[in-house]
């Protein structure tokens, strides 16, 4: 949990070339609109780490964006919106249907435009898009219907360290917690050595090192 973010510190992957594993971490303090498009993006670079080898970063952001956005919103769905957007008269309907398939698909109404106008400029078809300050109205009210992810899974912004782990641990079937209780058993690592490896306050870092070495 580490607040509201607004760069790409919301997601990251790690890879280590020893053991061949690959780690994501992703910022549960986000709507769960962003957060399965970051998944997405980070799961693209999983599958494309030669990329990032070969030392095409930019080639490599792009792809993951594309993926992303077409494993959320594909092809078959850009075609049955596009058919009832084309339609529309005015900003309000393109507005509602674009709603529409985001609350349907649960992504982003950003994101669904951005895959309808691929759609539209891979088939030369013409897109009306709709003002960029009424989308975004749209969409900052679309995302605040939405309890941030760690709200919906944890039922607080505010949860002990053990229904933290336990909760995270059983929804995403992750080892995560029990190696660094390991690590930090091991170890003897402090809280301080738990602060700076979940880039997490001193406070926060004391509490999940009481739960994790008791």
């Amino acid at each position: 949990l580490w607040g509201k973010k607004t760069k790409h510190e919301n997601a990251l992957h790690i890879f280590l070339p020893e053991s061949h594993t690959t780690w994501v971490y992703l910022n549960l303090d986000s709507n769960i609109h962003d957060f399965k498009f970051w998944m997405a993006h980070e799961f693209a670079h999983v599958l494309t780490l030669d990329l990032l080898e070969r030392g095409k970063n930019d080639f490599s952001e792009d792809f993951a964006d594309a993926f992303a956005g077409a494993l959320l919103f594909p092809a078959a769905c850009a075609i049955d919106l596009y058919t009832k957007y084309s339609k529309a008269g005015n900003d309000k309907e393109r507005l509602r249907a674009l709603l529409h398939m985001a609350d349907t698909h649960v992504i982003s109404p950003i994101s669904v435009l951005k895959e309808l106008e691929k759609f539209a400029e891979h088939n030369n078809l013409p897109l009306v898009k709709p003002a960029n300050n009424t989308l975004h109205s749209v969409t900052a009210k679309f995302n605040k219907a939405h309890p941030n992810l760690s709200e919906a899974l944890l039922g607080t912004d505010k949860p002990s360290a053990e229904d933290y782990f336990n909760k995270i641990g059983e929804t995403f079937k992750t080892k995560f917690f029990d190696q660094l209780a390991l690590y930090l058993k091991e170890n003897e690592a402090g809280s301080n050595a738990l602060s700076n490896i979940l880039n997490v306050s001193p406070m926060d870092a004391k509490a999940y090192h009481e739960a994790l070495v008791k």
